[in-house]
């Protein structure tokens, strides 16, 4: 679309009616596909909503600045995000260098990604470069920095590729609510800039590129979700085809269901976890939105599971504390999905499950 038509359509209100409308069809695609009550439907338009909230200030607002600090900031709740990492991220632009600064802090690794693309977009959200904590060369005081561009660089350095758009970053905090997660600072390399006036052309395309991705990533992650549906309460690797447009941590094992229980009932995993660098275990809701992690008891992982003399760990998935270690509390919720991660695993294990009467796991 050449500059002229793009700004006809700001000038005409097409682009605001198409953002509009890509927004109406989002929401009735989530009401189509809730399940027939009203809570989980009011979930649905929230899922959206908070969607929209994110996708247009981000698409719309400039956050590529020449020194941001990339603190906690809230996040958008897709496809079962983690409680234990903290997601931080900053818009980039493809023909400039960068360096990030930080320490460890509370963290107990730390994986940078740079990605071009987007969730919802034709061609998916696609990972250019990838370094963990692990790898980092660290000075005396246990501080870091690294480098991102696209041409490779002494020291730590993270690609980038000639259409990145975004850093992501996710820190993980085996206990979150006690720990301290790492500081980090980006700063762009070379001579500074003063952000410019709004374009109006350059706007029309965020617009579209807005409604474009809360559309695009309702309908992405509903399949995922009806995908879980047809195992239900049995626990498999994701399909690749999922993967391949959504592409996170490449050494992250990802393992999902989808739970569903009557009044009075549990559902039970059993476990043996694999010498991993991390693994956890959460439950969502059913737009595969992680639940209030911070007030409800919602995931396990390394650090706080309770594993018997072998080495097995049996979760419990309840509405009601049976009085059992290692219970994730449902928080009102009657169904949802659920995901099983394994970070540097050779093996993966086959998880057994069973629905249980909360009666005779007390």
């Amino acid at each position: 679309m050449s500059d002229e038509e793009a700004i006809r359509r700001i000038e005409d209100g097409r682009a605001w009616d198409e953002f509009c409308d890509r927004l109406k069809e989002a929401g009735h695609k989530a009401l189509d596909a809730a399940p027939d009550n009203s809570f989980d439907r009011a979930e649905g338009i929230r899922y959206v909503s908070r969607l929209a909230r994110h996708f247009l200030r981000s698409a719309t607002e400039r956050t590529q600045a020449d020194r941001i600090a990339l603190g906690h900031a809230e996040s958008p709740k897709i496809g079962l995000d983690n409680p234990d990492y903290v997601y931080a991220g900053a818009r980039l632009e493809a023909d400039a260098s960068y360096r990030l600064t930080g320490e460890l802090a509370d963290a107990h690794m730390i994986g940078f990604g740079t990605y071009s693309g987007g969730l919802g977009m034709p061609g998916g959200l696609q990972r250019d470069g990838y370094l963990e904590s692990q790898s980092l060369s660290l000075d005396s005081d246990g501080r870091f920095e690294i480098t991102l561009s696209r041409e490779e660089q002494p020291g730590n350095w993270l690609p980038m590729g000639p259409k990145t758009n975004a850093l992501n970053i996710r820190q993980t905090l085996l206990r979150r609510a006690q720990q301290r997660q790492a500081p980090l600072e980006l700063q762009r390399l070379g001579e500074a800039k003063s952000p410019p006036p709004l374009d109006p052309a350059r706007f029309s395309g965020a617009l579209d590129r807005a409604g474009q991705m809360v559309l695009g990533t309702v309908s992405q992650f509903l399949a995922w979700t009806e995908s879980f549906q047809a195992h239900i309460h049995e626990i498999r690797p994701i399909d690749p085809k999922f993967l391949a447009v959504a592409q996170g941590d490449p050494n992250t094992s990802y393992n999902y269901s989808y739970w569903e229980l009557g009044e009075g009932q549990a559902l039970v995993v059993d476990f043996a976890p694999p010498r991993c660098e991390y693994w956890n275990l959460q439950i969502g809701n059913h737009w595969l939105e992680s639940l209030d992690f911070m007030c409800f008891n919602t995931h396990v992982n390394n650090e706080t599971a309770v594993a018997d003399s072998d080495g097995h760990v049996r979760v419990v998935i309840a509405g009601q504390d049976p009085g059992v270690p290692n219970w994730l509390d449902t928080a009102g919720h009657s169904r949802g999905g659920l995901a099983l991660r394994f970070v540097g695993a050779k093996e993966i294990p086959e998880p057994r499950t069973r629905i249980a009467d909360l009666s005779s796991l007390r």
